[in-house]
Formats: C-alpha cells, sequence, structure tokens
C-alpha cells in the first residue's frame, strides 16, 4: 500500500514527465510558434465565424462562445496527436516503444499539459472576443466550467488520435480530420437541428456536443447539469474506447518497429 509520501512522489514525477514530453515533443514550444498556433489562430477563427454569424442574422452570442469551445478543443487535439506522433518524426520511437513505461499511462500523462494550454487558450479566445464584441454572453466562471468539462471529453477523444499517430506517418491527418469533425458534428459552429437526421446520433456521440446543449441551456436561462453529466459519460465512453486503441496501436507498431518498417 502507497504511502502519501510515495504518492506524493508518483505525483510529482508524473507531472515532470508531462512538461518534459511537453518541452520535447511539442513543436510549436517557443514565443512565437505559440503565440501564432495558439492564440491569433483561434482568436482569428473565432472573429471570422462569429462575424458570419452575426452578418446572417444569427447573433453573435452562441458563436461566440462555440468558437472559443473549439478554440480549446483544437489545442487539445493537435498536442495530444503530435504529443505522440512526434515521436517518429524525431526518430525516437523504437525507443519509446522499447521502454518500459505503459504506453497508455504515457499517453495520459503527456496530454495533462494540452489539457491545461487548451483551458488557457480557449479563456483567453473567449475573453478576447467577448471585449471585441462588447457582449459576455454567459459569466466567466460558468463558461470556465464548461470549458473545463470539454477540454476534458475532448482529451478522451484525442487519446484515438495518439493511437492514429502511432500507425500513421503523416502526423497531420488524424488532427485535421478530427477538428473537421469536431466543427461539423460537435454542435458548436452547426447547431444539432440543423443536421441530416442520420448525422445526429453521431453528433450525441462527440464531444461538446452535450456542452453546447449546456450553452443553449444557460442563453435560454434554463439549467444545464443533465447536458454535464452525459458530456462527462461521452468522454468516459471515448477514454475506454482511446485506452483500448492506444494498447493495441503501441503493440502494431513495436512489431513495425521490430520489422524495420516504422
Amino acid at each position: 500500500m502507497r504511502t502519501p509520501a510515495s504518492r506524493t512522489g508518483a505525483t510529482r514525477a508524473a507531472l515532470r514527465g508531462s512538461a518534459l514530453s511537453y518541452r520535447a515533443l511539442f513543436t510549436w514550444f517557443n514565443p512565437l510558434g505559440y503565440l501564432s498556433s495558439r492564440i491569433v489562430r483561434p482568436i482569428g477563427m473565432a472573429i471570422a465565424f462569429t462575424s458570419l454569424a452575426t452578418h446572417y442574422g444569427a447573433g453573435a452570442a452562441r458563436m461566440l462562445v462555440a468558437s472559443s469551445l473549439l478554440a480549446g478543443a483544437g489545442a487539445v487535439v493537435y498536442g495530444m496527436a503530435l504529443s505522440v506522433g512526434n515521436e517518429r518524426s524525431f526518430n525516437t520511437l523504437g525507443v519509446w516503444l522499447a521502454s518500459p513505461q505503459n504506453k497508455v499511462a504515457a499517453a495520459c500523462q503527456r496530454a495533462l499539459p494540452h489539457i491545461v494550454d487548451g483551458f488557457v487558450g480557449g479563456l483567453c479566445t473567449y475573453l478576447v472576443c467577448s471585449l471585441l464584441y462588447t457582449t459576455l454572453p454567459i459569466g466567466i466562471p460558468q463558461y470556465a466550467a464548461l470549458l473545463a468539462v470539454g477540454v476534458l471529453t475532448t482529451a478522451a477523444f484525442g487519446l484515438t488520435l495518439s493511437a492514429l499517430a502511432l500507425l500513421i506517418e503523416d502526423l497531420f491527418v488524424g488532427p485535421n480530420m478530427a477538428e473537421l469533425v469536431l466543427m461539423v458534428l460537435s454542435g458548436t459552429l452547426v447547431p444539432q437541428s440543423r443536421l441530416p437526421g442520420f448525422l445526429v446520433p453521431l453528433s450525441e456521440a462527440m464531444p461538446l456536443s452535450h456542452v453546447m446543449r449546456a450553452v443553449d441551456g444557460l442563453l435560454a436561462g434554463r439549467a444545464h447539469n443533465v447536458s454535464l453529466v452525459v458530456e462527462l459519460a461521452v468522454g468516459a465512453a471515448w477514454a475506454l474506447a482511446g485506452v483500448l486503441f492506444v494498447h493495441l496501436a503501441a503493440r502494431r507498431a513495436t512489431a513495425r518497429v521490430a520489422l524495420g518498417n516504422a
């Protein structure tokens, strides 16, 4: 049985490993690259989507919140894919696969900085755009809670992208497709009521879809607790699927490295 001291040491080691992986494997870890990809780009996208919404009479409130949530989710999606996939780019995949570290635990550990990164990016996008449009659709504490749930469920979804990055050489195929899927099916840019009927069940299974239902409830003055519980359940399901996919992908990637095909 672990003592409190040993648990504290394990926590420190996990956090240290997360920070080291972020520094070593995240290619945008420089001031200019981070500013352009994590601050300027999501704010620019949020302005574009919100401006289009207001131009066509949809109102700024919902789109401003939705695009800010997407900013946080996008940071998590790309970060988690690159945190594993860059092992291949830096020619360290074989060493990592041969290490005794549990690969599922390693992928989860590497997700921690990107969850924080996504939260900071999503909150920054929301605050800047709220100032630009002189409106605050949802209070900052409420938005922060919604964003925290959203980045957690997106991180669970991102585990599957970590698995994909172990198998596909083009690192950006997975996160690019995932971001597009989130834009269309998460209920953010396209409300679920506007989707074709056969896509609605897929939308229900996507991260952010139930967070957006909570957003709609808040904007209409209704309670939203049930939607967040469902969102966490969706995240748990994606986490289970991600754990399975990472385990299988690591075994397959290890076999490919042994054959010299990685």
